[in-house]
């Protein structure tokens, strides 16, 4: 079965729910079989990450600071807007 970008999206949504935060490693394993290679999902995750941002569904995190996707290099993790109030914004 093919995995749509609404697939990916409710993902995301459901795990911040669950967690803090959440890496999109996590997304992407809990999407594919065991046999698949969910780091071909972590482009898509990104893109539909970014989208989710723009409509103010979910912060980037870095470092433990909230910082913005674009630019963003490295390892990162996603979380809901009310994280926000834990922690300072990144000056990066």
């Amino acid at each position: 079965m093919a995995i749509t970008d609404d697939n990916i999206r409710d993902e995301i949504l459901k795990q911040m729910s669950e967690k803090v935060s959440t890496a999109p490693r996590d997304v992407a394993q809990a999407l594919t079989s065991k046999d698949d290679d969910w780091r071909k999902l972590l482009p898509r995750i990104r893109h539909i990450s970014k989208l989710l941002h723009t409509e103010e569904k979910l912060l980037f995190i870095r470092k433990r600071k909230v910082v913005s996707p674009e630019g963003l290099k490295g390892v990162y993790r996603l979380a809901a807007p009310s994280y926000a109030e834990r922690v300072k914004p990144s000056e990066e």
